[in-house]
């Protein structure tokens, strides 16, 4: 996402930006020095609690940044507005010590995902909805087929360790444990073995 004069493409989900076709950390941070050198205010989003390095905050000056052009260009666009007033309403967090304080970084990031979204619906009118349908079928596939497996592949809980780390011991591998060992074999009589602490059950 590129926005006002950023040179970079910016992706404000994983914190990169990409100038040369590379994603990386320092082209984001790069981006957020020259934006602090031209605009000395965004200054104050280092005393952010959530902001923990000179990486988050220089790409938190950049969010911040994309997030005040928005806004002004914008400024007529009644949902855009609400989004905003939503992100600063969510992004009120708790903070280690327990006191709940706003994160100008957390709202930013919330904010341009809207914004992000907004602008996906306005070239594609409904694509949001088909991508969440998309998305709610993959789930519903991918739970169908685990629980497939496992009805298939039951893993019974290893009574010694608790691990569910389990396997069936099969006929053959029984019988080549008896063929060598003889009575001796511990997996006569027993069904599973544990991968995690080696017992037989």
């Amino acid at each position: 996402m590129r926005i006002g004069e950023i040179e970079s493409d910016i992706d404000y989900r994983h914190d990169k930006a990409n100038k040369w076709g590379i994603w990386t950390t320092g082209a984001l941070t790069s981006e957020g020095k020259k934006i602090l050198k031209k605009y000395p205010d965004y200054k104050i989003l280092k005393d952010d609690w959530m902001v923990e390095n000179d990486d988050e905050f220089f790409a938190s000056v950049v969010y911040a940044y994309m997030v005040d052009c928005i806004l002004q260009e914008y400024s007529d666009n009644e949902y855009l507005m609400n989004e905003y007033i939503k992100a600063t309403e969510d992004k009120i967090a708790t903070r280690p010590s327990g006191r709940r304080e706003m994160s100008r970084k957390g709202i930013n990031v919330a904010f341009l995902k809207s914004f992000e979204d907004y602008i996906k619906e306005q070239n594609n009118p409904g694509i949001l909805k088909r991508e969440q349908e998309q998305e709610e079928k993959e789930r519903a596939i991918a739970r169908a087929l685990s629980a497939e497996y496992e009805a298939k592949h039951p893993h019974v809980p290893c009574p010694y360790c608790k691990s569910t780390n389990t396997e069936k011991i099969s006929t053959v591998s029984r019988a080549v444990s008896v063929s060598l060992v003889g009575a001796a074999s511990g997996k006569i009589g027993k069904q599973w073995h544990c991968k995690n602490c080696g017992s037989n059950f």
